[in-house]
């Protein structure tokens, strides 16, 4: 025993580790950690330029606990403008290979101002029990052409929004905010116009502190037009200036915030993504792109910087532009249409521009007419036969869903966990 230990004493100790079991440790780290480790040596600063290490970081994070993706359910929403009407199916199995088509019923069918006749999903994130879903106020009576075309004394530029457990098929509408019917002016009768208020979404989300479901939006207004002979005078006082709303299930009503925040513009769900709660959205000014990140819980805001050749891709043809998680990160991601090309990019820490890394590039894929999300690790997208199809970045493979996207349908892929109590159940 004592010569053995003698000559385990006497034996060089190595202090170099090869490059292939150092790639190994580091390739499993998360982003965030992996790039402030780059401050410990210069090579290590220059891994994501290393064609060997990248190969070994992208298995590593798509093999990564997906169990989120494989406990929850997904739907594929199908929405026919021209027919004013949607197509609603539940998706599950490893290839989405089980299908039931789904009957929405319409929660505003009491209110003379709203149904359900085209609807949207906000974009959510993986760990919602409930889904979000609006429609746009629109007078019924008008589409029916029962009454005359008068201006309207309440505003129908807004939105109506209700809570959905599709597991159970209940559903809880939203009260209305108060801000969206504002007076602007009155005549000598006393009739009063409101303003002409759009609402624009940008998130909903779990506050895990309080165990709250929130809703944000910001609420814009327009003067509606007046004629010198209507008799209206606009009222004093009068300001045209946003307004960031937030929506407490507990309480069940609308508050506002004294905040000012980015906005996404003209961009739509594709552009905002909830997760951990957490709102997202996608913005840009004079400097560039960045990405407008929005607590629900303490209701601050942060801003991340978006690389220009992450998040500008105009001059190389960009059309799509979607942020996701994917594999529980934020990810943004590209389609540039003249070269076909996807590129994602992932973000590994808030308000810091280098954490950005582009981690894939997919394609040329030359059948593709749009795409319209990713979960699971699979881009969606509509080919040009029509065919829903995915490409799955582990397989690289393309796989058909086996349902077709007619001519003016517009397709959206959700995420939300079964839950079989009430969606007022978290007040208890």
């Amino acid at each position: 025993m004592a010569k053995k230990s003698v000559s385990g004493t006497n034996e060089k100790v190595s202090n170099y580790i090869h490059d292939d079991i150092v790639f190994s440790i580091l390739s499993k780290l998360p982003l965030k950690s992996l790039k402030r480790f780059g401050c410990v040596r210069k090579s290590w600063s220059l891994l994501f330029e290393n064609p060997l290490f990248m190969n070994m970081f992208r298995n590593n994070f798509l093999s990564k606990d997906t169990s989120y993706c494989h406990n929850a359910s997904f739907l594929l929403q199908r929405r026919i403008p021209n027919l004013f009407a949607n197509d609603l199916h539940s998706l599950s199995g490893e290839r989405f290979e089980n299908r039931v088509e789904l009957n929405l019923p319409d929660p505003f069918q009491d209110d003379d101002l709203c149904r359900l006749y085209l609807f949207d999903i906000l974009n959510v994130s993986s760990t919602n029990d409930f889904i979000c879903v609006y429609c746009h106020l629109r007078d019924k009576r008008f589409a029916l052409n029962v009454i005359p075309q008068r201006p309207l004394r309440r505003n129908h530029f807004g939105k109506r929004f209700a809570l959905w457990n599709p597991t159970t098929d209940e559903f809880k509408v939203i009260p209305q905010s108060p801000t969206q019917f504002k007076p602007f002016a009155t005549n000598v009768s006393h009739d009063v116009i409101n303003f002409n208020a759009g609402s624009f979404v940008y998130g909903f989300g779990y506050d895990r502190v309080i165990h709250d479901y929130k809703v944000l939006h910001q609420v814009q207004f327009s003067a509606p037009l007046l004629f010198p002979e209507s008799g209206y005078v606009p009222l004093e006082n009068i300001s045209l200036e946003p307004v960031w709303e937030i929506y407490s299930l507990r309480s069940n009503s609308w508050r506002k915030l004294d905040i000012v925040m980015p906005t996404t513009g003209g961009f739509a769900n594709e552009a905002r993504v909830s997760i951990d709660g957490v709102c997202h959205w996608w913005s840009w000014d004079d400097t560039g792109s960045f990405l407008v990140s929005f607590d629900l819980s303490n209701e601050v805001f942060c801003t991340t910087p978006i690389p220009a050749d992450i998040g500008n891709n105009f001059d190389k043809g960009c059309l799509w532009r979607h942020l996701v998680v994917l594999n529980g990160s934020i990810a943004l991601v590209t389609y540039q249409t003249q070269m076909t090309l996807f590129n994602i990019s992932i973000l590994g820490e808030l308000s810091v521009k280098e954490s950005w890394i582009k981690l894939f590039i997919v394609g040329p894929l030359p059948c593709i007419e749009f795409p319209f999300g990713v979960v699971k690790g699979k881009i969606f997208f509509v080919r040009e036969d029509k065919e829903i199809a995915w490409f799955d970045l582990s397989t690289q493979m393309i796989e058909e869903l086996g349902v077709k996207a007619e001519s003016g349908i517009n397709c959206q892929i959700v995420i939300y966990w079964k839950n079989f109590l009430p969606i007022d159940g978290i007040n208890k």
